[in-house]
């Protein structure tokens, strides 16, 4: 068995996308004026399972020949089930990037908060 060379179009790129990603998802599915850490959260969930999906299809589109070879041999439930698994994995790059995207949108919240606890008090 050879060893799978490390290259910047298996590896880096794609990380560098699942990064990204990591980035730009939340801040596109939570509303920007909210004043709800609740429906931070929540945004949040969906934005993980968002990115789930779409480093499952990173890692299925990394690996296309064993993708059709397991999905032919044990059927397309277990070849998702196996990129699901896999996505995970890419979870390294984009989870701590999505933590510190709650953490600013949290201080956001807070923010908004502060303003109009001033605009009321004034």
């Amino acid at each position: 068995m050879t060893p799978d060379t490390i290259t910047l179009w298996n590896t880096g790129l794609p990380l560098g996308i699942a990064g990204a990603l990591g980035w730009c998802v939340p801040r596109f599915i939570a509303p920007s004026d909210t004043r709800s850490h609740i429906k931070v959260a929540i945004a949040m969930a969906a934005s993980a399972v968002v990115l789930i999906l779409v480093s499952a299809g990173l890692f299925a589109a990394l690996q296309p020949g064993k993708f059709a070879r397991t999905a032919q041999a044990g059927g397309l439930f277990l070849a998702i089930e196996i990129a699901i698994r896999g996505s995970l994995l890419f979870a390294v790059a984009w989870g701590p990037i999505m933590l510190m995207c709650w953490l600013n949108m949290a201080q956001r919240v807070e923010a908004w908060r502060g303003k109009d606890l001033a605009e009321k008090e004034s």
